[in-house]
């Protein structure tokens, strides 16, 4: 059976968004028990030099407030992903790749109503830190 093409001529591998969806599950173990912040307290307290994790940790925070429903999150190391986690690196494969349509379609379809801008601002921000384009 003949590969298949790319869906979009500028697709990215599906490496990088499995790397943030790696930093995802850990900051999220860490913040468990940690108290709750709003999205505007989670980017608030990013520093202009804030790294990967702590964009990370920002993330899994403000996502539950963002999302229209609880977002499930594995634990690091479990095998496979969550309807969510899938959802977050098809997000993140969109955003690296700069396919603004696939992007504006996932977030209309999960995201509250005011929620979006936020949330690219995490996600972007913690795809550059993870060097991913």
């Amino acid at each position: 059976m003949p590969a298949l093409a790319p869906a979009h001529p500028h697709a990215a591998p599906a490496a990088p968004p499995a790397r943030a969806v790696a930093a995802l599950r850990l900051a999220a173990r860490d913040c468990r028990a940690a108290p709750r912040r709003s999205p505007g307290e989670a980017c608030a307290l990013l520093a202009p030099d804030a790294d990967a994790a702590a964009f990370a940790e920002a993330l899994a925070r403000a996502l539950p407030a963002l999302l229209l429903r609880r977002p499930v999150i594995w634990h690091p190391g479990a095998r496979g992903e969550s309807f969510d986690e899938a959802w977050l690196a098809a997000l993140l494969a969109a955003l690296g790749r700069g396919d603004r349509g696939s992007a504006r379609f996932l977030l209309t379809r999960r995201v509250r109503p005011g929620g979006a801008a936020t949330l690219l601002f995490l996600a972007q921000g913690l795809l550059k830190r993870l060097d991913i384009p």
